[in-house]
């Protein structure tokens, strides 16, 4: 991570720009307004306005806390804790991957998954939602497992559950990890607004373990408490509701919702380049709908082509998606499966349908992050069945198969992930510039404005506000989808 980070002289594009400016202004000047202007959906009264009125703020909070920590607002410093997280995220895999593939090759074949994950690798350094989301996605279905299998010890037969545990007399598992539940669930909503998903799935997973209990109560007599039934739910909605009430509390004291304006027109867009339209007001349902069924089916369709390459080529790896969904059918039961695939359909079907212009430029690519270490985890699984036919079809030897294929595997991923970064960082496939180049342009502009003595305060219009404000401190606003006047 530190030899991409070493790479990347600047966050590299607006998304990453966003949390690295507002991480400037949080950290240096203990500010949550923004003097850019990105989008219009808000309809921003000037400058400042305030702070992630259509992201949310944990990767910007996130900034600031490297920047506060050294001291300085480099980029080095805003992404201290990105790079941090980042490197945790193979030693999670590989750690779920045990609880599927009890064996020591799956555990480092998973990890190396997540040590060389395509197309994420260049993300994950910068000051963008992907490092973080992967993580606490990972560390919401090691909770799911702690619940499902807490409540499997439950029916475990020639044991005093009540006494071995005393915990079960008010609830199935531990308090603390509903707390957990509901404050990673909490962290993935503060990170990205589909992180609500997340909550659902941790009140599924709650549920299921009650469902299941009660199937099994005529076993567990002596555990009748009522609390077992509702302070499941209290904990993990409470503790979601601790995280999040006090950006919910500001949204409903700025804005008088609580969730933030303007996030509703989104809907409403009939192109990618209608989310930067001005004024955002002409962005309405009957708007929408007059552009006729066949434009909209049209936009779906193409929305869902995209997210099919998406999941397959950057999900899946290309080489990793069978393994994975042939782990998934062998461990349909687990709760983490279920939940993390139901999860997985409902973003893929707000991302293609919903939001299709938002989905297939980024939103679905950004999402997905969240179910990535489960994906990888599975594969050891889906390996091991694909050996056990080639043992019965073709004489395999398992040991040898599962050795050089694994070798393969991560061989093909090592080299995917070098091609797909190098491109991406230094633009050499002759269609995009390299990782900085916007931030040098941005800092020759700058100089020659400052050789024409512009005005205290001028405003500049640009693609890129965040970028142009994080690199120069000049205030900017995006160029509209309008006309000139």
């Amino acid at each position: 991570m530190i030899g991409i980070g070493w790479l990347e002289t600047s966050p590299g594009y607006m998304d990453a720009d966003y949390y690295y400016a507002n991480g400037v202004r949080i950290a240096t000047e203990k500010a949550w307004g923004e003097p850019f202007i990105w989008n219009y959906l808000a309809d921003p009264p000037g400058l400042p306005q305030p702070s992630f009125t259509y992201w949310m703020p944990l990767a910007g909070v996130l900034s600031s806390l490297g920047m506060s920590l050294t001291g300085s607002g480099d980029f080095w410093s805003a992404r201290i804790f990105f790079i941090l997280v980042a490197a945790c995220i193979s030693p999670l895999t590989a750690s779920m991957a045990f609880t599927f593939t009890p064996k020591r090759w799956a555990t480092l074949l998973a990890g190396a998954l997540g040590l060389f994950p395509g197309f994420y690798l260049a993300y994950l350094p910068t000051t963008d939602t992907f490092a973080v989301y992967m993580l606490l996605g990972g560390a919401t279905f090691i909770i799911i497992h702690k619940l499902q299998q807490d409540v499997l010890d439950v029916n475990a037969p020639a044991v005093d559950q009540a006494q071995a545990n005393p915990s079960l007399s008010k609830t199935i598992s531990p308090a603390w990890v509903y707390i957990a539940a509901g404050v990673s669930a909490g962290l993935m909503y503060m990170t990205r607004a589909d992180g609500l998903i997340w909550l659902l799935m941790v009140v599924s997973a709650v549920g299921l373990q009650l469902k299941y209990y009660r199937s099994i109560k005529s076993n567990t007599a002596s555990m009748t408490a009522k609390s077992v039934y509702w302070l499941p739910f209290v904990l993990s909605i409470g503790a979601f509701l601790l995280v999040s009430s006090p950006w919910l509390g500001r949204n409903l004291l700025n804005f008088g919702t609580i969730f933030a304006p303007g996030s509703g027109r989104a809907l409403w867009l009939t192109g990618y380049d209608e989310l930067f339209a001005f004024p955002s007001s002409q962005l309405t349902y009957s708007r929408w709908i007059e552009q006729g069924i066949g434009s909209v089916i049209n936009a779906r369709t193409w929305a869902l082509g995209l997210n099919a390459g998406s999941t397959l080529a950057v999900q899946g790896g290309i080489i990793l998606l069978p393994f994975s969904v042939a782990g998934m059918w062998i461990w349909r039961k687990d709760w983490r499966v279920v939940l993390g695939a139901a999860g997985w359909i409902v973003i893929w079907i707000a991302m293609t349908f919903i939001f299709p212009y938002q989905g297939a430029r980024g939103g679905f690519f950004h999402a997905g992050a969240g179910f990535q270490t489960l994906i990888w985890a599975l594969v050891p699984a889906g390996l091991v069945q694909f050996v056990e036919w080639g043992r019965r079809r073709r004489n395999w030897s398992p040991d040898s198969a599962i050795t050089k294929f694994g070798i393969g595997i991560v061989g093909l991923m090592v080299v995917v992930t070098a091609f797909l970064s190098w491109q991406r960082l230094t633009g050499s496939s002759g269609s995009t510039a390299s990782w900085g180049a916007k931030t040098q342009a941005y800092q020759q502009v700058e100089m020659y404005l400052m050789e024409h003595n512009p005005a205290e305060g001028q405003i500049v219009m640009v693609n890129n506000p965040p970028g142009y404000f994080g690199t120069t401190g000049r205030p900017a606003i995006v160029i509209p989808h309008a006309g000139m006047e």
